[in-house]
């Protein structure tokens, strides 16, 4: 007969064992499989780095020029401030609502001179987003990262799509408000096409490297998906803070919400370089991988 302590680690060991045997059977299923790859793809690109960098910069720069932009579009439309757009947006009401609108209450006057130094405010920190992003698409894709004119000019490109990716869908998410669904549903699909247009080109856009398309197609797919889930889980957490925030410290707390906002929004772009680093390599091959590599060397060579 077996001693009390040896049966419990005999069934210690066989629950180890178990477990072990369905992990494995796990990932072998496809989506569990590309599910933990992406993950050790994106800590090994130093990925939660990457998107500090991205977040701290898109706070100073992008979402202040944001913020003014609409500043600047309230003098023909007083009911399209920011902090209306967003109160309208998120379905905020009450006590909520008016502390948004509070915290963004549009001055008289200053408005250009705040535009211009968001501006050079966004050519400075622009090239650390942009730069940041290279890194991770070039560290996800196991490619060269650009040097010199090239980096600055396509990373610029780069951001300028972003830029006006974002602001198409924020105009359309405010454009059809109270609107039929059929318009809601163009409105969508529109704003997918967008989404699935700008994670297709950005590998070749910020690597300079002739990509395949077709070995692009999955990633940017699941990547517009993912995009869709993220912006409706972001939105939901984001009425949610700023309901706590707000009441707890006012606009201070506003400002609170939209840094975790954008923390968010900033992993989610570095996750889905892994992402698309992954697809890549299982779609395109390990011949076209080691083909591309060479020739990422000898476009980034000095």
């Amino acid at each position: 007969m077996d001693k009390p302590g040896e049966g419990r680690a005999g069934r210690l060991r066989a629950w180890i064992t178990g477990a072990r045997q369905h992990q494995e059977r796990l990932e072998r299923r496809r989506w569990v499989a590309f599910a933990l790859a992406s993950l050790r793809r994106f800590d090994q690109i130093d990925g939660k780095h990457l998107a500090i960098v991205i977040a701290a910069n898109l706070f100073i720069a992008v979402i202040p020029l944001i913020i003014i932009g609409y500043a600047l579009a309230e003098g023909f439309n007083p009911r399209r401030g920011f902090g209306a757009v967003i109160a309208t947006n998120l379905h905020l009401g009450g006590g909520t609502a008016q502390i948004v609108k509070d915290t963004f209450t549009t001055a008289s006057s200053g408005k250009i001179t705040a535009l211009i130094i968001t501006v050079i405010s966004l050519l400075v920190t622009g090239l650390d987003i942009s730069a940041a992003a290279q890194t991770a698409y070039a560290r996800a894709f196991a490619m060269t990262p650009l040097r010199g004119s090239q980096k600055y000019l396509r990373g610029g490109a780069w951001l300028v799509l972003l830029l006006a990716g974002t602001g198409a869908g924020l105009t359309l998410r405010s454009v059809t408000a109270g609107r039929p669904a059929w318009l809601v549903l163009i409105a969508w699909l529109v704003w997918i096409a967008i989404e699935f247009g700008f994670f297709i080109i950005t590998p070749r856009l910020l690597l300079d490297l002739p990509f395949a398309w077709r070995d692009l197609v999955p990633g940017a797919a699941v990547c517009t998906a993912a995009a869709l889930a993220v912006h409706a889980v972001a939105a939901f957490l984001l009425r949610y803070w700023f309901g706590f925030y707000g009441h707890a410290y006012g606009g201070f707390g506003i400002g609170l919400a939209l840094i975790a906002f954008t923390g968010i929004i900033a992993s989610f772009w570095v996750w889905i370089a892994a992402v698309m680093g992954v697809y890549w390599e299982d779609k395109a091959g390990p011949a076209a991988v080691a083909a591309m590599e060479k020739l990422s060397a000898d476009v980034s060579a000095p």
